[in-house]
């Protein structure tokens, strides 16, 4: 979910992470100083993040909700991880040309002595 917070400053950004982290339920959240916007994912309820944003900032509003799916983002990130093995294989099993030099000049050929 996004919740516009309107806050582009190091600080504040501070203080609101610091008032959402003991929600439970918040699996990770991001906060976008550009846009001035908060980004939070997990299984909490949007009404209770927004009451207590505006409880401790004064100002927020719920833009856009998405439910969060568990098992969903799993798999994406599950998927990221084998693609990311995969590269890694390949680069491991790369074939690099060896090249033997041969010097034909200083032959030893057998020495009986």
């Amino acid at each position: 979910m996004i919740v516009w917070m309107g806050v582009y400053d190091q600080r504040s950004k501070g203080k609101i992470t610091k008032s959402i982290s003991d929600l439970p339920g918040i699996h990770s959240s991001y906060m976008d100083l550009k846009e001035g916007t908060l980004v939070v994912m997990g299984d909490v309820d949007p009404v209770e993040l927004v009451r207590n944003l505006r409880k401790k900032w004064g100002k927020a509003k719920l833009t856009l909700y998405v439910p969060y799916d568990a098992l969903k983002e799993a798999k994406i990130a599950e998927a990221k991880q084998k693609r990311e093995e995969i590269e890694r294989e390949a680069l491991y099993r790369y074939n690099r040309e060896i090249r033997d030099i041969f010097n034909d000049k200083e032959e030893q050929g057998c020495v009986i002595c």
